[in-house]
C-alpha cells in the first residue's frame, strides 16, 4: 500500500499548480520577467554584462534571488517543451521592448 501511496502523492504533485512546486522555484512569470529585465538591461550596453549591483538591483525589483533562476532551470530542465516555451516567451518579450538587437 506504501508504494501505490508514493506513487500518488508524486503524480499529485506533478499535476499541482506551479506555484506549489517548491518555495525556492518562481513561477514561470517570475522567471521570465526577470530574465526578460536582465537580458534588456545588458543589451543596452556597449560590453553587453551588466554589473553586480545593477543585476542585483534588477532582480530585487522583480522579487526574485539568482539561486531562485537557476533552481527554476534546475527543476524545469528536464522537461524539453516547457523550456522551449519558456524560451520562445523570453525572445518574443525581448523584442517587444525593442532590445534584441546590437547594443547601442
Amino acid at each position: 500500500m506504501a508504494p501505490v501511496l508514493a506513487l500518488a502523492s508524486i503524480a499529485t504533485a506533478a499535476c499541482a499548480p506551479e506555484e506549489s512546486v517548491s518555495a525556492d522555484v518562481p513561477t514561470r512569470e517570475a522567471f521570465i520577467e526577470a530574465y526578460v529585465a536582465l537580458r534588456a538591461a545588458g543589451l543596452q550596453t556597449q560590453s553587453r554584462v551588466i554589473s553586480p549591483e545593477d543585476r542585483e538591483r534588477i532582480l530585487a525589483e522583480h522579487g526574485v534571488r539568482q539561486e531562485e533562476l537557476l533552481e527554476f532551470a534546475q527543476f524545469h530542465g528536464g522537461d524539453a517543451a516547457f523550456m522551449k516555451d519558456v524560451w520562445e516567451e523570453v525572445e518574443s518579450r525581448l523584442e517587444e521592448t525593442g532590445t534584441e538587437g546590437e547594443p547601442p
